[in-house]
Formats: C-alpha cells, sequence, structure tokens
C-alpha cells in the first residue's frame, strides 16, 4: 500500500480539520473543544461585508461579545457558513481525482477478511460480514473522531453510528451545546441521509471526478474519500438547519401543508431559485480557480497580478463540479430539509424521502 507524501496534509485535515463546530464558523474553536473567544452579538453579527461570489452577509466578529441562537439560525449565518463549505468540498474533491477510481477499495472483501476496526462494535446483523477497505477505514475514523466529541456536535452526523463506542472519552470534559438549535419533536434532530449519500459517492461522484482503473494508491485513496465524505455529509445535513430557521419564520404554513401530507407543497414553500442558481454559478467559478494552476499575465510592481480564470487546464472539470451540487448536493440538502420538517411537525414523512434514497433521482 503505497501512501503519497501529500496525503500527510490530508491525514492532518481529516484530525484536526482548520475549521471548528460552530454553528456559524465565524468564530475560532479548538477542534471538538471549548470557545477561545466569543462570538457576534445579534446587533453585530450580520455583517454588510460582501462575498467575492455572493452578496450574501457575513457575520461579524466581536471578541467583547455573545452570539444568540437568532444569530445562529438566522439564513445569513447559514448561507455565510454553507459557502465556506464549498471550499471544503471543492479542494477535497480536486484532493481525490488525483487519484483513479481503485474500484477495489469499495468493494466488500476486497482484502480479504480485515478484520474489525479498533474499538468499534458489530451489530447483530453485520455479524461474519466483511467490510470494504474504505468501510474499515470510515469506521476507525468516526470511532476515533467519536472519542473526542465530534459526533456530540448537532453538525456532524456519522456515517456507521451503529459501530460507535457509546460516547467521548472519559477524560474530556463535556461540551454543552444550545438546546433549542434544532428540534427533537419526531426526532428530528437525528436525521441522518448518510446511507444515500455514501451510495452515491460510490456509484455517481467517484466515477465524475476520477480516472478508471488503479494505481495502487488505495491508502491516500480511501483518506481522499473520507475528507469529501464529511465535508458533504455536513453539508446536506445543514439542512436541518435551514428548516428550522425558515419553519421559525413561518411555522403555521409549513404545518399546514405537512398535515396535509403535502410533501411537494412544503418542498416548493422552502426552494429558493434565486439562491440555488447563485450556488451553481459560484461552485463552478471556485472549482475553475482553485482547480488549475494560476496563469500569470502581468505583475505590476504596485498592483496585484492578474490573473486569467481559464476551465480547460483545470484539476477537475467545473462542469462537473456543479453538477454535482446541480444533481446531487441541493437536492439531497432539500429532501433532508423536507423530511425534517415532517418530523418536525409530529408527522412520518413519505416513503421518497427515507435516508436511504433520494424524492427525486437525476443520476
Amino acid at each position: 500500500m503505497v501512501f503519497r507524501a501529500a496525503s500527510l496534509a490530508l491525514v492532518m485535515a481529516t484530525i484536526m480539520p482548520s475549521q471548528a463546530f460552530s454553528i456559524d464558523d465565524s468564530i475560532t474553536r479548538p477542534k471538538w473543544g471549548q470557545l477561545n473567544r466569543a462570538a457576534p452579538t445579534s446587533t453585530t453579527s450580520l455583517s454588510s461585508t460582501a462575498l467575492a461570489y455572493d452578496d450574501t452577509a457575513l457575520l461579524a466578529t466581536k471578541d467583547d461579545a455573545n452570539v444568540k441562537t437568532v444569530d445562529v439560525l438566522s439564513l445569513d449565518s447559514i448561507r455565510s457558513t454553507l459557502i465556506r463549505q464549498e471550499e471544503t468540498i471543492i479542494f477535497a474533491i480536486i484532493e481525490r481525482s488525483q487519484f483513479r477510481q481503485n474500484s477495489i477499495v469499495y468493494e466488500a472483501g476486497g482484502f480479504g477478511d480485515l478484520g474489525v476496526p479498533t474499538d468499534s462494535t458489530v451489530p447483530e446483523q453485520h455479524q461474519g460480514s466483511l467490510l470494504s477497505f474504505l468501510d474499515f477505514m470510515l469506521i476507525g475514523t468516526e470511532v476515533l473522531h467519536c472519542g473526542v466529541r465530534r459526533y456530540t456536535s448537532p453538525e456532524e452526523n456519522a456515517f456507521f453510528p451503529d459501530r460507535l463506542p457509546l460516547g467521548p472519552l472519559d477524560a474530556l470534559p463535556r461540551l454543552d451545546y444550545p438546546k433549542n438549535l434544532l428540534s427533537s419533536k419526531g426526532n428530528a434532530i437525528y436525521i441522518n441521509f448518510n446511507p444515500i449519500l455514501l451510495t452515491k459517492y460510490i456509484d455517481w461522484i467517484v466515477p465524475s471526478i476520477a480516472k478508471s482503473g488503479d494505481d495502487e494508491q488505495h491508502g491516500s485513496t480511501v483518506l481522499s474519500d473520507i475528507a469529501v465524505l464529511q465535508a458533504l455529509s455536513r453539508r446536506v445535513h445543514y439542512g436541518k438547519f435551514v428548516a428550522e430557521s425558515k419553519y421559525r419564520t413561518d411555522p403555521e404554513g409549513y404545518k399546514r401543508l405537512v398535515f396535509a401530507g403535502d410533501a411537494e407543497g412544503v418542498m416548493k414553500l422552502l426552494t429558493n431559485a434565486e439562491v440555488e442558481i447563485k450556488v451553481l454559478k459560484r461552485a463552478r467559478r471556485k472549482a475553475a480557480t482553485y482547480g488549475r494552476e494560476p496563469t500569470v499575465e502581468r505583475v505590476p510592481s504596485d498592483t496585484a497580478p492578474a490573473v486569467e480564470v481559464s476551465e480547460e487546464l483545470g484539476k477537475v472539470n467545473p462542469a462537473v463540479i456543479e453538477d454535482i451540487y446541480k444533481k446531487f448536493v441541493i437536492p439531497l440538502t432539500k429532501d433532508i430539509e423536507v423530511a425534517y420538517l415532517f418530523q418536525r411537525c409530529g408527522r412520518d414523512p413519505p416513503p421518497e424521502y427515507a435516508p436511504d434514497r433520494m424524492s427525486q433521482d437525476n443520476f
């Protein structure tokens, strides 16, 4: 098994990502630890700072202030967080695209009996089943992250929650998150669509971003897979926060549709086509920018270099990134929103909004 030196950075990013598990991402926090500085108040949080690719407001930071739930759940705060997650997703996809598809890492028993990842549990229904190399590495990673409190965060959802230990390491202090960020009614807070995410990633995303064949870089491949999967999972499950924010702006409207069993009406009410178009354009532009070596036309002495953006010489096709957002990320996020709103209102979502499928399969 060959690991490339470049993968060291990915390993470190997997273990200690630069983004903290904060809801608004506007504050700096030690990974899976307590705040080391305060976050903005409601009077300072909605800044008019413009983004390079959008006019969405960012949360301003202020050292002597506190953050309130109303700030955390504002659509401006959520959107700014989702925008920052785009870089994480795109860079992770670029990292994965340098390797061949290496389909053997996704095959159960592809490397024989790998055993049971250290400190993981084996559900009765999976006794005797062989793991794929990706599953083995992903379970081991999640066990490690579970021990250091990753899955106590309402932002995080494990791919194999039934294989994790009971809780974090006893030596670590308990982290208390605000109780009213998401609703526990109908177990809405626990919605987890990682089963369909993992399936579509292997079946559709990997073939769309990686060349066919095998390059024997199996360890590096699964490490980059895990980075992509965790980034995508965090992004699509932010749909729960989006849904909660929208519900609080019009609770009666959503209740009326849910009680009537009108999932299509709920989907229509929560959809913002204008924002979706902005997301697609921004994702494609970022992929074109980050996925290629910059071409410097001139370097004036007193100004920044002029950089030409080209989609032709990229490490990943920008159209593919746009397609991933259009056909997968946005639709799955909205499916999670619909499922959350149904359970938030005390109703089971329609079968097409189960966590092992997509309501509209565009593949």
